[in-house]
């Protein structure tokens, strides 16, 4: 993705035309032909808009769902109070921390359904929880910020192990795994720093401290990796993001506070696609603002939108977004706070256009 004049001039635009679109109720999703990008044909768009998810109503009663609605009657639907964390495992499992249930909701869309991890021991299971991960193998990693551990789930959702952060970590937030190094990196909010862990749980090293020279922050609230293993670490209030290597040197920093292209409010998350270019959620601001690599500002997605003030379903519009993550397929989910919702979009990177076409739109 190469900077322009363009892609920056139709950020609004764009934003705007999400915003105005969609008619769809919140409770019962319905489909438009229309489709959304940013920026807006004819440009060369970057991100296409897939589907919002509210509960299982978004799903199609099939099979036993269905005859047991025809028996019993509807379900009553699972859904969001104060969905916090997202990540996909890029085989159609998708996992949200929600502070409002203190559980993680799991969206299994090859079988269209969603249900708290854990299921029946879900009660109790977590007191505080924030930020999630998944690795290669598929195993799931939560962390719970009032019992200062993070809690590993294999594939099938089952008990793994039990990862304890103190000393090492005040208060755990966002988490990434780095697959390559096998490591868990662990946002500590409270305690300005990035904490490094192998996933035994074997602490590994730590960097940072509270301030806002080079390498240090005011509490950092996630952390992302990308092709290289460098971290990149969203330094929520010095509405920055710093770009360390594997081993926690520091590299490089951009962003500034203030309300402009390429400015940030209050940062929520980050991640990383594959070419590389850094998602960064601005709660406050209401979008998702895209850097390259190297810090230069691309594009923004989003714009403040109530779905339940206006019961329509605008693609692209949020109301605090918070967490945001990157499948190995380029999907992007962006958890929809206080719209109850999480969204799908599409980076519509060479390779995936060269492999989904989209009419009227040629590569160079």
């Amino acid at each position: 993705m190469n900077v322009s004049g363009l892609f920056a001039r139709f950020a609004v635009l764009a934003a705007l035309a999400a915003i105005v679109g969609g008619c769809a109720g919140p409770q019962k999703m319905v489909h438009e032909q229309r489709r959304f990008f940013w920026p807006p044909l004819p440009e060369r768009p970057r991100i296409e808009w897939v589907k919002s998810y509210y509960s299982q109503l978004d799903f199609p009663k099939t099979g036993m769902r269905q005859f047991m609605a025809g028996i019993a009657g509807d379900e009553e639907p699972i859904s969001f109070m104060k969905p916090l964390d997202i990540k996909s495992n890029g085989k159609g499992k998708i996992y949200v921390s929600d502070a409002g249930v203190q559980g993680v909701f799991v969206y299994d869309l090859a079988k269209s359904d969603v249900h708290m991890l854990g299921k029946e021991n879900s009660s109790g299971l977590f007191k505080q929880v924030i930020g999630v991960a998944v690795d290669s193998a598929d195993n799931v990693y939560v962390s719970d910020a009032e019992k200062n551990l993070v809690l590993a789930f294999t594939a099938d959702e089952k008990p793994l192990r039990t990862i304890e952060l103190g000393p090492h970590v005040l208060k755990g937030g966002g988490l990434t795994i780095d697959n390559q190094r096998s490591r868990l990196y662990v946002a500590d909010t409270k305690g300005h720093r990035i904490v490094a862990f192998g996933l035994d749980g074997k602490h590994l090293f730590s960097f940072g401290q509270r301030g806002d020279a080079d390498a240090s922050f005011n509490y950092p609230i996630d952390v992302d990796v990308n092709s290289k293993g460098d971290i990149i670490v969203a330094d929520s209030m010095n509405a920055r993001v710093q770009i360390f290597d594997s081993e926690g040197k520091f590299l490089r920093k951009f962003g500034r506070r203030g309300d402009g292209l390429g400015d940030f409010q209050i940062i929520k998350a980050v991640a990383v696609d594959s070419d590389d270019n850094i998602y960064v959620t601005d709660g406050k601001g209401h979008k998702v603002e895209i850097f390259s690599a190297g810090g230069d500002y691309l594009l923004s997605v989003g714009g403040l939108y109530s779905v339940h003030a206006t019961g329509k379903e605008a693609p692209g519009g949020f109301l605090i977004p918070q967490g945001i993550d990157i499948d190995n397929n380029d999907a992007i989910y962006v958890v929809d706070q206080l719209n109850r919702r999480f969204q799908v979009f599409q980076y519509l990177s060479d390779r995936f256009l060269k492999a989904n076409p989209i009419p009227g739109v040629e590569l160079k």
